[in-house]
């Protein structure tokens, strides 16, 4: 049995259906909702899978087995889809129970989403099919009982934001740029350039993952898991630079460097160091790493003043980054080191920019998140 593939993404299905299992809705006294087991169908197309959940219904007077298929969100036109797909489910799992001594349970098809509107509640009631959503509704018209409950908890809804990629980065970068601070929502959008709707998504999902913490919703988010979310970052595969010239440099000592860095800012090109030329002294901990440097605009300055040749063995690379972080506004111009031949990049940015080379670039990356562990201030303890 195949499912044929949906519209939804499989991390987006993923994400939620987790969310609605870990904090699962809150029902009236009598009803108990209870995950029994998951069961996996080949998909078609990207993702190869779709996860439904076996669960049990009970009430005052009867129980129910529901097949569940979770979408975050979902529309009247999605229903028929899933009524369909899960027919196909159930009737599998009809003919697998066909051989048992005892008769297989009567399944009922259900949606379960964040949110489920009166109008995807009417054609769930027209189709024959149950739905559940995260604000505690719950309504089943089909088999042994009769349930129509309507709920109205708040719910928020996972964010689909990739923490490690475009603005939301940004907002990574302030964060870990103030791990002293409590920072409010208006705060990072101020710092980042964001809105404060998209600041304070990116700070609600990073405290969903453990990297942040409040002590109450009015309250900063305060950086808790500095080493763990600039490991996230690193491990993400996400890299701020859009592209890579490599280059050949005979040269790559301070003094060239900063003739280059000079020559550059006399032209009026914004660049900043990365990679070898972005480390200080006692942090070097592997050899033969590439050096590099962020270029906002025309490379000519430094190909001139580094002698820069396209030929290898390459040792010096040129990096264009990601339009949303070549930017002061949180981005690779914000929070600069001061070096010895100019100015570097964050020590967050620089590791994760040397996870990125290969080679030994995994372990000085990894030197310099211990680094920036030991550097973070101690927890605070309540009083």
């Amino acid at each position: 049995m195949t499912i044929p593939n949906s519209n939804s993404s499989p991390a987006d299905e993923t994400s939620g259906r987790n969310a609605f299992w870990s904090q699962a809705p809150t029902l009236p006294s009598g009803l108990e909702l209870t995950q029994l087991e998951p069961f996996v169908v080949p998909r078609r197309g990207r993702g190869g899978e779709s996860v439904f959940d076996i669960a049990r219904l009970k009430t005052p007077v009867a129980g129910a087995t529901l097949v569940i298929a979770f979408r975050s969100s979902v529309v009247p036109q999605n229903v028929l889809k899933l009524r369909d797909q899960l027919r196909t489910v159930i009737d599998d799992l009809r003919l697998r129970g066909g051989g048992n001594s005892v008769a297989p349970p009567t399944y009922i098809p259900a949606i379960a989403t964040d949110i489920a509107s009166a109008s995807v509640v009417d054609a769930c009631v027209r189709e024959g099919v149950a739905v559940l959503d995260r604000r505690g509704t719950v309504i089943v018209h089909q088999g042994p009982a009769y349930v129509h409950v309507v709920g109205n908890a708040a719910v928020e809804r996972p964010t689909r934001v990739r923490l490690f990629s475009g603005k939301a980065c940004r907002i990574v970068r302030f964060v870990l740029a103030h791990p002293d601070l409590r920072v409010k929502p208006q705060e990072a959008a101020t710092g980042a350039k964001t809105s404060y709707a998209f600041a304070h998504g990116v700070l609600t999902k990073l405290e969903r993952e453990g990297y942040v913490a409040r002590k109450s919703p009015r309250s900063g988010f305060r950086l808790r898991d500095g080493s763990g979310l600039l490991r996230a970052w690193t491990r993400s595969g996400e890299r701020t630079a859009a592209r890579v010239t490599p280059y050949f440099a005979p040269n790559t000592r301070p003094e060239a460097l900063a003739a280059a860095a000079e020559a550059s800012r006399a032209a009026g090109v914004q660049s900043v160091f990365s990679l070898a030329s972005a480390l200080l002294p006692p942090e070097v901990f592997a050899s033969g790493l590439p050096h590099g440097v962020y270029v906002s605009g025309d490379v000519a300055p430094f190909e001139e003043a580094l002698d820069l040749k396209r030929t290898t063995p390459h040792n010096f690379l040129v990096l264009r980054a990601d339009p949303a972080a070549d930017t002061a506004a949180g981005g690779i111009y914000a929070f600069t080191r001061t070096l010895p031949h100019g100015h570097g990049v964050s020590l967050p940015q620089l590791a994760v920019d040397l996870a990125g080379v290969g080679g030994r670039g995994g372990e000085q990356s990894e030197r310099l998140i211990e680094i920036f562990a030991k550097g973070l201030p101690p927890p605070e303890l309540e009083p």
